[in-house]
């Protein structure tokens, strides 16, 4: 392992060097220059600090820990498939802009100098950053800027973004000065990689939300700025960043990624799956290739054993005991002995524990500390379980290697797989607490950081999710509804559908006529302003009306029903619909005498025109809303199937 890498700082350094004196060296000069009249000169920063963090850090991205082959690393360039960026778009007179990211797209980051690339779980967005990164090294890029790369997880509210960056840049022998480096910062020339925004614990999210901001508005206009998140609430605060989707991977990009996994002879087994994939009987994952994730749990599952399982969460059981039972496979090398001597249901049994204490305290990076308290914990609550919690966390490190150590720290190898334990804990361990935990989660106002485990829950336990999850949705559904119908003799019933189920997303919607170059962030302040200053608020803009959006953060689970039951939603009929210029005018017209300006279900409705472009400007989910009927259909379902399971005549004969 050694070797592999001070091979590695080989290559680096010449490419280091080569940016350092294109980029660095100059940007250096010209602040010492403009300071040395200020600062004592051994205080001034010297381009050796940049270059020897630069070096560290492309070393450490160069080289990717893959779930595929556990320990063996791969170099991130010989595993990577390029993936393309879609820009998010809301009405049809918005040109649509991609990037594939085979390189770092530079024309694109000029353009829109703060970029947000939020999509789901195990899309690649922490890879394609990194990819980003070392692509500024490899072609010394220096009319982009300085990279800097963040991962958000290490901030909290006592490590603020600033003693991050310092903590990086500082040497073994000496610090580099906070003051000459915020200088330096708001001098420009800088492009900060923001990596997993949904990563910061929930307990310091307000905090570092704050700290994020503030470094961006005071570290001046000539830097630029690349932010990495699953979909969350709280990024409606970065209203600036352009949001970037990342386009799912075709066939072919997926069959390319399997054979990049696979090191057999003639890519034996690569091939196989590839051959079962095209039989036609697997049909029912194939939206599994869309996800590079997905793509390798895939082929570690069929690695470990021969078959391709049907559904998400068997590819991750499958996986993990492919982790408990072999140690390499493609190596011949035989399992590894456990140190804590548990069988590979007992390790799961402390792993869900843990998976669930991460999730709802911990987060997916720890200390040493933390983390063996919390294995101590797990092991009073799994009973008859004897073993040292050294021996455990040991294990977790090397011959079940689940986690992995980032610097001083130590963090599971995917957030994805501790939500998969989490999720398995709750319907296998949490027994009569089982409903409560599903329950808050559906209050919870931070719901959308559950919708990867939800969806793993959902094939997990199907009952629990139908009676805690979807039940109350369609419920909250079915009376928002009833309250809000009303029969028109203008509208079409369609569109008053239409415009109930878009309203149903959001707590309060405020419309506006915002003339001049406020531009999207200073409407946001005015909407928030007139709202309330409610917590999650998103502003779009269609020319010079402004949408002001207050979410419900549970409503964030309408795309799980999408995904897994969509007979229970109608199509728009506005979907891809454009608003003509003369149906603008006359809705801008109205929009600008109303007063207050909130959108209810009946703004509109004495001209059907208006009406329907209103819809057009509120649709939030690509055209489909939840079906009245389909859903009091499923409610009954649901109850029925409820009241079975609780049948007292399962008790007879016992």
């Amino acid at each position: 392992m050694a070797l592999e890498t001070t091979a590695m700082t080989m290559v680096a350094k010449p490419l280091v060097e080569k940016l350092v004196e294109k980029l660095i060296a100059p940007a250096i000069n010209n602040f010492v220059n403009s300071c040395k009249s200020r600062y004592n000169e051994d205080l001034i920063p010297k381009a050796e600090h940049f270059e020897e963090y630069i070096l560290r850090t492309y070393d450490k991205y160069s080289i990717i820990n893959t779930l595929v082959l556990k320990n063996a690393q791969l170099k991130l360039k010989d595993i990577y498939v390029a993936q393309t960026l879609i820009k998010e778009i809301r009405y049809n007179d918005q040109k649509e802009v991609t990037a594939k990211i085979d390189q770092l797209p530079v024309e694109l980051i000029k353009e829109y100098k703060k970029i947000l690339i939020k999509d789901t779980a195990g899309m690649g967005k922490s890879t394609i950053t990194r990819r980003m990164f070392i692509d500024i090294i490899d072609k010394s890029l220096a009319d982009v800027g300085i990279p800097i790369y963040i991962e958000l997880n290490r901030l909290s509210k006592d490590h603020n973004i600033i003693t991050e960056i310092q903590e990086g840049l500082n040497s073994l022998s000496k610090e580099f000065d906070k003051k000459l480096l915020l200088n330096l910062i708001q001098k420009g020339g800088f492009i900060f990689f923001l990596d997993g925004y949904d990563e910061i614990s929930i307990a310091d999210r307000i905090s570092v939300t704050k700290d994020i901001q503030s470094f961006i508005s005071k570290a001046g206009k000539d830097n630029y700025y690349i932010l990495t998140s699953r979909p969350e609430d709280g990024l409606t605060t970065f209203g600036d960043f352009q949001a970037f989707k990342i386009k799912a991977l075709t066939e072919e990009e997926a069959f390319e990624l399997l054979g990049k996994y696979d090191t057999t002879p003639d890519k034996e087994n690569s091939n196989k799956i590839i051959e079962k994939l095209k039989s036609g009987d697997y049909d029912s994952i194939y939206e599994y290739l869309e996800n590079p994730l997905l793509v390798s749990l895939l082929f570690a599952a069929y690695d470990y054993k021969p078959t391709i399982p049907l559904k998400k969460h068997l590819f991750y059981r499958q996986v993990y005991e492919a982790f408990f039972e072999t140690h390499d496979l493609t190596k011949g090398i035989e399992a590894h002995q456990k140190r804590s001597g548990l069988d590979v249901d007992d390790f799961s049994r402390i792993l869900r524990y843990i998976g669930f204490a991460c999730l709802r305290k911990i987060g997916v990076k720890f200390d040493k500390d933390t983390i063996l308290k919390e294995i101590e914990e797990a092991k009073g609550y799994c009973a008859n379980l004897n073993f040292q919690r050294t021996d455990f966390f040991s294990d977790l490190l090397t011959s079940v290697p689940l986690f992995c150590k980032d610097g001083n720290e130590y963090k599971w190898v995917h957030k994805s797989l501790m939500e998969y334990f989490a999720a398995r804990f709750i319907a296998e361990d949490a027994k009569d607490k089982q409903d409560q935990i599903l329950k808050s989660i559906y209050n919870s106002e931070s719901a959308t950081k559950y919708i990867n485990l939800l969806d793993l829950y959902y094939d997990i336990d199907n009952n629990g999710f139908a009676k805690n999850i979807e039940l109350p949705l369609l419920k909250d559904y079915i009376r928002f509804y009833d309250e809000k119908f009303f029969e028109s003799s203008k509208i079409y019933k369609s569109f008053i559908e239409e415009r109930i189920g878009n309203m149903f997303a959001y707590t309060q919607i405020y419309i506006d006529t915002i003339k001049g170059n406020s531009g999207v962030k200073e409407a946001k302040e005015q909407l928030k302003k007139r709202l309330g200053n409610p917590r999650f608020v998103n502003v779009s803009r269609l020319k010079d009306i402004y949408i002001g959006l207050c979410y419900q953060p549970q409503r964030a689970i309408l795309s799980i029903l999408l995904e897994r039951k969509n007979e229970l939603f109608a199509r728009s009929f506005s979907f891809h619909r454009i608003i003509r210029k003369s149906d603008f005018d006359m809705m801008y017209n109205m929009i600008y005498k109303m007063e207050p300006k909130i959108i209810d279900v009946h703004t509109g409705e004495e001209d059907r025109i208006i009406y329907e472009n209103i819809n057009i400007l509120l649709d939030h989910s690509d055209g489909w809303y939840l079906n009245y009927n389909m859903c009091c259909r499923e409610v009954e379902k649901i109850e029925k199937q409820i009241e079975k399971n609780n049948d007292s005549s399962l008790l007879e004969g016992i």
